[in-house]
Order: structure tokens, then C-alpha cells, then sequence
């Protein structure tokens, strides 16, 4: 009886050692399927109407775990006309890491509105960890697509680390039933051109006008950075979901801005001094006259 329950807790203690995958199974966070209107001056060089498909997932294994080898994130259109070879490979996206480990593929529309016809309907992605480990989800229904006017008068009030920053919308009513228009902003490092901050990721929602105030504590006097305006419409006719988002179009535009130094304290200190010598120089002279 001794031995038996030795050899029963031998094989409990054996099964907590050995390495488990069950906890590492790659997670979608979540998809987007939509058509971007993408500017010629575009800080990553992709211009144009574009079908855009993005996911992002995390697993417990780290970036690695879903970049190194073995692993992939492919995606297939249930379009019968799709005009690109599939399944679709989607790389991953070093640019955007603010929900996880992100992979997007930017498919340029050749015909423009034209191609509406042939990317419409879901998209079903599926991702795999370098522990051939699958995860599947299927998108929103990609149904109303229309090329969005590119954001026009980007600006800010002021040249500080939070300014206010704007823009307008040339159109900003929707040409088709059932969508609505919306607005994000995004932070992008001038250097690095990485995602720092995106508003909607921060507060969970998109904004109804094109307004921004910066938050404080992310931009550092005299460092390049990118502020990122872009229009978005979604589809209110479909059921909200936080992993399905239902955009059916965006466009976007940059603004390249280095929020000015602020003086050092010694240095005013200093101009201080200065204005106070000059002041009793000129007071003496005014006496002698």
C-alpha cells in the first residue's frame, strides 16, 4: 500500500514538472478587415487604397513565441472573386505593439473602388506559435467599403509636449446607409516611427470630432515625433464586438512635429542676471546725465 501511493505521487509530482503548452496557446486579441486610403507622403512608404487585414494576439511565450520560427498568421477571404493569392500571409507589424503582438497586411487595390466588389465579406484568420499551436477567428462582414477623403489641416496650438492637436475631415458624412464617421490619433516616434500612443486604444473608444488634446508625460522637448490623424468609418449595423471590430474604412495623414526645448532653469537664471546688470548699467548712466 506504502509503495502504491509513493508510485501515485511520484507520477502527480512527475506531471507538475513536465512542461506544459496548455497555458501558451496564442490569444486574438483582435481583427480588423477594412479598406485605408493611405497618403503619397505616408511616413512607411504605403500609399493608395488598400485592403487592410490586421491581428493582434498575445501568448504567454512572448513576442517569440509567435514571430520565431514556425510560427505564421495567414488569412482567407471567403470572396470567391478575392483577387490575391490565398491564404493571405500576414507579417508581422514592428510599428505597433500597444495591444500585443501585431500582424498586418497592407494589399494594394490596383483598380482602387473599383476591386470593392472582389474583397467584400469575412475574413478568416488564424495564427500559429513556434509550438504549432493554432489560433482561429473570423472577422466582421467587410460589406460597405468606400475610399475616405484624406484628412486635411493638421495642426496644433501650440508647440509644447500637450498641445492640442486637429484637423478636419473634407467629407465627413458617409456615402453609404448603416456607417458612421469617427476619429482617432495616433503618436508615432520620428526616430524609431514605433506606435507610442493611439486614443482609441487609451480610452477604448473613438472620438466624434477631430480634436486631441496630448496627453502629458509622452513627448520629450526637442524629439522628433509624428502625430497621426485618421478618419474612421464603422458599421452600425452590425453587433459591437470588442475582437470582431466592424471598421469598414479609414484614411489617414501625418503631422511631423518636435515640441519646442523649454529653457533650463540656470539658463533664465542666467537672462535674469543679464537684464539686471543692464538695468543698473543704464540707470547710471541716466544719473550722470
Amino acid at each position: 500500500m506504502r509503495k502504491t501511493l509513493v508510485l501515485v505521487l511520484a507520477l502527480i509530482v512527475a506531471a507538475f514538472c513536465l512542461p506544459s503548452n496548455t497555458h501558451a496557446d496564442p490569444t486574438v486579441v483582435n481583427d480588423l478587415a477594412f479598406v485605408e486610403n493611405r497618403p503619397a507622403d505616408d511616413i512607411f512608404g504605403v500609399h493608395g487604397v488598400r485592403l487592410q487585414l490586421d491581428l493582434n494576439v498575445t501568448d504567454s511565450g512572448g513576442s517569440g513565441a509567435l514571430t520565431g520560427p514556425g510560427a505564421g498568421t495567414k488569412a482567407t477571404s471567403s470572396n470567391a472573386s478575392f483577387p490575391f493569392t490565398q491564404p493571405v500571409t500576414i507579417p508581422f507589424n514592428g510599428f505597433f505593439g500597444l495591444l500585443g503582438v501585431e500582424f498586418t497586411a497592407n494589399l494594394l487595390l490596383s483598380g482602387g473602388a473599383a476591386d470593392f466588389s472582389k474583397i467584400t465579406g469575412t475574413y478568416s484568420f488564424t495564427v500559429t506559435n513556434t509550438s504549432a499551436q493554432p489560433a482561429s477567428v473570423t472577422s466582421h462582414n467587410l460589406d460597405k467599403p468606400e475610399v475616405i477623403p484624406i484628412p486635411t489641416g493638421l495642426g496644433t496650438n501650440n508647440n509644447s509636449t500637450t498641445p492640442v492637436f486637429s484637423f478636419t475631415d473634407p467629407n465627413p458624412t458617409p456615402g453609404i446607409s448603416g456607417l458612421a464617421r469617427r476619429y482617432d490619433f495616433f503618436i508615432h516616434d520620428g526616430v524609431t516611427m514605433a506606435a507610442i500612443y493611439n486614443f482609441s486604444v487609451a480610452t477604448g473608444h473613438l472620438s466624434l470630432t477631430p480634436s486631441f488634446d496630448v496627453p502629458a508625460g509622452l513627448l520629450l522637448p526637442g524629439h522628433p515625433y509624428f502625430l497621426a490623424a485618421a478618419s474612421v468609418d464603422f458599421d452600425t449595423t452590425e453587433p459591437s464586438s470588442s475582437i470582431n471590430i466592424s471598421f469598414e474604412g479609414r484614411s489617414r495623414e501625418f503631422l511631423a512635429f518636435t515640441p519646442t526645448p523649454v529653457p533650463e532653469p540656470t539658463s533664465l537664471l542666467l537672462v535674469g542676471s543679464c537684464l539686471t546688470v543692464l538695468t543698473g548699467v543704464a540707470w547710471r548712466q541716466l544719473r550722470r546725465k
